[in-house]
């Protein structure tokens, strides 16, 4: 009986994993990364080099790599939208998450491989920036349904 005991008294390792939420039952979630850059300090370098605005282009060639080796699909990024009343431009990155990678999370409740992302956007582009991550709900639902992806907003 003591040795059952002692068993039941022995720590568990704490898991990473939440418990299930709205897209459980989904194979793929779509996560979307945003940043908002009210200075325009991501686009500043490209207009000081006279160069076009290529921060899709750009991050592309950078991500699709980064998001396949974190075991993600980079979907696209969209670098010609504008949040808030003052129209500051704003950047979004898609990602499809699978469900195994979905549910691992951080304390802010982003998938750690979505932590990831931001983390590496963070370092190329957006030094100390506000971002939001969330699930892109409409692109998330097409792939379930196996409707065509609605285009990237």
């Amino acid at each position: 009986m003591s040795g059952q005991n002692e068993r039941w008294n022995v720590a568990l390792p704490r898991s990473n994993t939440i418990d299930a939420d709205r897209w459980s039952e989904y194979e793929w979630v779509v996560w979307q990364i945003e940043v908002d850059d009210p200075e325009r300090r991501i686009s500043e370098p490209y207009h000081s080099a006279g160069v076009p605005f290529l921060l899709a282009k750009d991050s592309r060639e950078v991500m699709v790599d980064f998001a396949e080796r974190l075991g993600c699909i980079y979907e696209g990024c969209r670098d010609d939208g504008v949040c808030g009343s003052d129209d500051d431009p704003c950047y979004t990155w898609w990602f499809r998450v699978p469900q195994a990678l979905h549910v691992q999370r951080n304390p802010r409740r982003w998938p750690l491989a979505m932590e990831e992302c931001q983390l590496h956007l963070n370092r190329l582009f957006a030094d100390h920036y506000h971002w939001e991550v969330f699930v892109d709900a409409r692109r998330t639902k097409a792939l379930k349904e196996g409707n065509p992806l609605p285009p990237l907003p």
